[in-house]
């Protein structure tokens, strides 16, 4: 067995289909990445070995993740919404797929470590292993706007059709976008309870200004708006009905990024400031 876990062969494979993918040049996300002439036929392969993995280890999500390939290759391939629009599609389904939250991706992992009166430490560092690569995608979209712009470029178009008119596969870009924004917003909200000092306190705060930085980019591409938009139209549209869970979750989590204290005081502040200013400008004048 490899490091990764994975049958030798499996792994001498997967790495084979990574290659497919593309190039990247300068490192994680480069200013330039080329599309391998069989990118889409590697992202199919990418899907099979992703849905046949074993739930108790997931070996294939861990080696994605130790080889870093949503960073290196899949967000270039996001990025690049205008090329074709059926391989972004697919690039989505894998994104999507890779960064479930880890409680749900490893379900079965937590249930061995439940049931059984001596838990093996193997299996609870396999989880932790996926937690810590849900925290590096997380991370990945924090650190780049342009990868959010990415996603909000791509759920605007479907969102500007009518949905009498809206095609099978637009409706699904938006129910994965949606999907992913979620994913990507599962992290520990401030009014959690506090974890144990150490490494997990550390990590906590770390995910909380993660989560922060999310908002603040996706406010800034005008996500947020969408997400406004998209809730405005539960009553009136059938088809936004069935993505209520997803949405409420959504805003659970913006929501939960600060407290209504935090929030009133940047607008008593504010406010404050303002009527200073202009008490200044009226005494000039």
């Amino acid at each position: 067995m490899s490091t990764t876990g994975l049958d030798p062969a499996d792994e001498e494979e997967l790495l084979l289909i990574i290659s497919g993918l593309g190039l990247a040049n300068g490192g994680d996300g480069g200013d330039e990445y080329m599309i391998g002439a069989e990118a889409s036929e590697c992202l199919s392969d990418m899907q099979r070995y992703l849905r046949r993995d074993d739930p108790h280890v997931m070996a294939c999500h861990r080696a994605l993740g130790q080889w870093r390939v949503l960073q290196t290759h899949l967000l270039p391939i996001l990025r690049a919404n205008g090329t074709d629009p059926q391989l972004v599609f697919s690039a989505l389904k894998v994104v999507v797929k890779l960064t479930m939250k880890p409680e749900q991706l490893g379900i079965r992992m937590e249930d061995m470590l439940k049931e059984r009166k001596s838990p093996d430490p193997i299996v609870g560092a396999h989880l932790d292993e996926l937690k810590t690569y849900h925290r590096a995608y997380t991370k990945a979209f924090a650190d780049d706007a342009a990868n959010l712009r990415a996603l909000v470029a791509l759920i605007a178009r479907p969102l500007a059709t009518e949905e009498e008119e809206r095609p099978e596969e637009d409706q699904m870009i938006i129910e994965l976008v949606v999907a992913l924004v979620v994913n990507l917003l599962h992290t520990r909200a401030p009014d959690a309870p506090p974890p144990p000092p150490g490494a997990a306190q550390a990590a906590a705060a770390a995910d909380v200004e993660t989560l922060r930085r999310l908002l603040t980019t996706l406010e800034a591409e005008h996500g947020l708006e969408l997400v406004v938009y998209m809730l405005q139209q539960i009553d009136e549209s059938e088809a936004f009905r069935a993505w209520n869970l997803n949405l409420l979750e959504l805003l659970h989590y913006a929501l939960a990024a600060t407290t209504p204290q935090a929030v009133f005081g940047q607008e008593s502040e504010e406010a404050a400031r303002k009527s200073a200013a202009a008490a200044a400008a009226a005494a000039t004048t």
